[in-house]
């Protein structure tokens, strides 16, 4: 919805003694008039925060005062009046930001509003004019518009524009229907798509791919949002996963890392809830739960670009290690889109800060990590509040048997969509296997950062704890001399922020990290990922891997093994071996790796006895009572 105000809302003060102002109103106009609020009926002046119990009386019987007066004003705790605060002009005259607190996406500066248009945080009027011309929507003839325009000739300025869509469309809202070429296509046309894609359906709802976006039928102003963001021609799995998303099926997704799956579920969640007429609900309608801060800051940032000038679609990130209040603040928005963490979802939840009952649709990202013991029960606990007839997706790059079974009963006949070859790397990542002994590892790292074939800033380093990250990290910068820093779940999320944010933009050379940067993150500028300590499962192994080749980009990954990592021989060679890249003989000679074959071999043939039967059964029995004599002598 195109709010009729500048600037949306003016964030409140943290500071308990003070008395909250309230917003000035700032009409906008377009054509010389003024765009009418199409949100439900308010008192003429809005308080943008909760206030404390010995200001609340007092600010109900201000609010009394001024509608039956006619005056803008609010009563401080002595009774003295005071003058509207001014919507700051300036970015000069905006202050800086203390630690937690919303920054200015243009200066840096508090980001005490939030703009209307692109639901981002500003300090002033300045900065959101800036703002607004470098997205393409600020006023016609400068010249970042004109640039923009040049690109995407019909970028609508607001939802009201012509290129939104008719208003029939506006009020029967969005419904997915087969494109008429994709159902003109013959099974076989459609079957040599799928296979010579490694598009792989299993399911009673599978519906045929798409070919290109246009195929779904999306409003044009999502359109030029998809094509603003760099969404040129659908992945795979979008192709896939959109008409069957986007038919209100459950999913349960598997591809390979940096394949496109974030968009796959975000495009889908989008049109459902435009499936409902503008004006309709003000409750949450979708929700996507990570495992990590920095994944949903990262599907957050990637849903504000898809959302822009869209009716009243906004969205709101609860995650933990970044203060509560402003995120609170943030769910009296009228919010549509939730991306949260379980744990502070959960704690908003018994608040009763937002309620779920109007979630249509439910995406686990993820789901591997979501559906073990550390998240399984949080997620079992979120999902019972959210109604039983939602839509459910469940996306990972690796989705275990006992993690597919377990969605399998979260969800109602899911389609299983996989994309490549179930729980393997990417094919774009070259992966190299080391054989390094631990006190050589070091040193090891010191020459493939020397090495100039190898050698392509930002490096990311994964080592298994986080006093083994900054011990490393010192060790690099003062032998290397290389710009170094280490990120692990003991910062701060302000400083996390800043590292990932200086890692994307090329401020460091190498980033040694934990497990947090792992999974989802698009770190399209990294081209190389040492795995200085082999993970500890090789799915884990598939998503730290999978870091170096996102959306297609080509990358390298060096992992340095010895004995202490012999629990994974097997199956790492299992996952290298096939993409022809050569193993260390140490590896390969290893009596490690010799025993396991063996027992995968015998493990094989017992399968192959098939189902128990009367004539097997008594020797099954037998064996089993010989194995539990041994073990109790």
């Amino acid at each position: 919805m195109f709010m009729p105000r500048s600037l949306k809302v003016k964030r409140p003060s943290d500071s308990p003694g003070q008395v909250t102002k309230k917003c000035k109103v700032i009409p906008e106009r377009i054509n010389d008039k003024v765009l009418e609020n199409k949100s439900p009926p308010k008192p003429p002046e809005e308080f943008c925060t909760s206030q404390s119990p010995e200001h609340r009386s007092e600010d109900l019987n201000d609010k009394k005062q001024d509608l039956s007066q006619g005056e803008h004003s609010t009563k401080s705790g002595d009774g003295d009046q005071e003058e509207d605060e001014p919507v700051k002009s300036f970015k000069k005259s905006q202050r800086w930001p203390e630690p937690g607190e919303p920054v200015c996406i243009m200066c840096g500066r508090y980001g005490e509003y939030i703009c209307d248009k692109t639901d981002n945080d500003v300090c002033s009027l300045e900065c959101k004019a800036s703002h607004l011309a470098r997205m393409g929507l600020g006023p016609k003839g400068t010249p970042d518009v004109i640039e923009m325009e040049k690109t995407f000739p019909l970028m609508p300025t607001d939802v009201d524009s012509p290129t939104f869509g008719n208003a029939a469309d506006q009020k029967q809202g969005y419904i997915y229907r087969e494109d008429p070429f994709i159902s003109s296509l013959t099974e076989e046309q459609v079957l040599r798509v799928k296979r010579d894609l490694g598009i792989v359906t299993e399911g009673q709802h599978v519906c045929r791919p798409i070919i290109e976006f246009e195929h779904c039928g999306f409003p044009s102003t999502l359109c030029v949002n998809l094509k603003r963001a760099g969404y040129e021609a659908p992945t795979p799995v979008q192709m896939q996963m959109l008409p069957v998303a986007l038919l209100g099926c459950d999913a349960i997704a598997s591809a390979d890392t940096g394949s496109g799956k974030t968009a796959a579920f975000l495009l889908p969640m989008v049109a459902r809830t435009l499936q409902n007429p503008v004006g309709t609900t003000y409750s949450p309608m979708g929700l996507v739960l990570t495992p990590t801060r920095e994944l949903a800051i990262q599907i957050e940032r990637q849903a504000k670009e898809l959302v822009m000038g869209l009716p009243q679609m906004r969205t709101a990130l609860l995650v933990g290690g970044m203060p509560l209040p402003p995120q609170l603040h943030r769910l009296k928005q009228n919010i549509k889109l939730i991306i949260a963490t379980p744990g502070r979802l959960l704690e908003i939840l018994k608040q009763g800060a937002v309620q779920l009952d109007g979630v249509r649709m439910v995406v686990i990202d993820e789901a591997d990590t979501m559906l073990k013991m550390g998240f399984q029960q949080q997620v079992l606990d979120v999902l019972e509040r959210v109604p039983e007839e939602r839509q459910t997706l469940f996306v990972s790059a690796t989705i275990p048997p006992g993690t597919e079974q377990l969605a399998g009963r979260l969800t109602q006949e899911p389609v299983r969509i996989t994309v490549g070859e179930r729980n393997q790397p990417c094919t774009d990542v070259r992966q190299i296997v080391l054989w390094v002994e631990e006190p050589s590892k070091k040193k090891k790292l010191f020459e493939i950062l020397n090495d100039a074939k190898l050698y392509c800033p930002p490096v990311l380093v994964f080592v298994d704890c986080r006093l083994g990250a900054d011990l490393l990290c010192e060790a690099v910068h003062k032998v290397m001399g290389l710009n170094t820093v280490a990120i692990h779940s003991d910062k701060s999320q302000c400083e996390r922020n800043r590292i990932l944010k200086g890692l994307l933009e090329g401020e460091f050379e190498v980033v040694v990290s934990t497990g947090v940067l792992g999974r989802g993150l698009d770190l399209v500028n990294v081209k190389l990922v040492v795995n200085f300590d082999m993970p500890a499962n090789m799915d884990e192994y598939v998503h730290q891997v999978g870091r170096a080749g996102r959306l297609g980009h080509r990358g390298t990954a060096i992992t340095l093994v010895n004995n202490n990592n012999k629990r994974l021989f097997l199956e790492l060679v299992k996952r290298v071996q096939p993409t022809g890249s050569l193993l260390p003989p140490q590896l390969l000679n290893s009596p490690h790796l010799h025993e396991q074959q063996r027992r995968a071999k015998q493990k094989g043939r017992q399968g192959e006895g098939g189902a128990v039967t009367e004539s097997n059964i008594i020797d099954i029995i037998r064996k089993h009572d010989r194995r539990i004599a041994r073990k109790q002598s």
